[in-house]
């Protein structure tokens, strides 16, 4: 992939929970009320529940005639990939401060972790249209 489509700009709240590894401590603190992104499980959570909504609503639109089965499998064979891919065009596990020694930055859990983790600060602060969005043109450049 030589070309990188730029990620939807979030607050710099938002970059302090996506690229901080969870076992550090201050990751799983309680949702603080005047941070919406103080949860980084919970952005994590939003996020896979948000992007498998959007990529699968993406892979519907580019394959309208597709039973609910075929959806199914088609999301189910790619959707990980897809993160993993992006991912690491981003460079995201490069930015993640507090990894434990030996942990395998480029594993395709972390690159899903840190994926789903942007997507649901990117649900928090934008809204599912704006996720919905830019899954389409990370799709589209693929």
């Amino acid at each position: 992939m030589s070309f990188v489509l730029p990620a939807p700009r979030l607050p710099g709240d938002a970059a302090l929970e996506i690229f901080v590894f969870p076992g550090n401590p201050t990751a799983t603190r309680p949702l603080e009320e005047s941070n919406k992104f103080s949860d980084s499980h919970r952005l994590e959570y939003l996020g896979r529940v948000f992007t498998t909504a959007a990529y699968t609503d993406v892979m519907f639109r580019q394959w309208p005639e597709s039973t609910g089965e075929q959806l199914e499998t088609i999301v189910a064979n790619s959707l990980d990939r897809f993160m993993e891919r992006h991912a690491t065009a981003y460079q995201w596990g490069q930015r993640v401060h507090g990894y434990p020694p030996n942990f395998n930055r480029q594993s395709l859990a972390e690159a899903c972790r840190l994926f789903c983790t942007y997507a649901g600060a990117v649900f928090v602060e934008h809204g599912f249209a704006e996720l919905r969005t830019w899954i389409a043109h990370l799709v589209e450049v693929a």
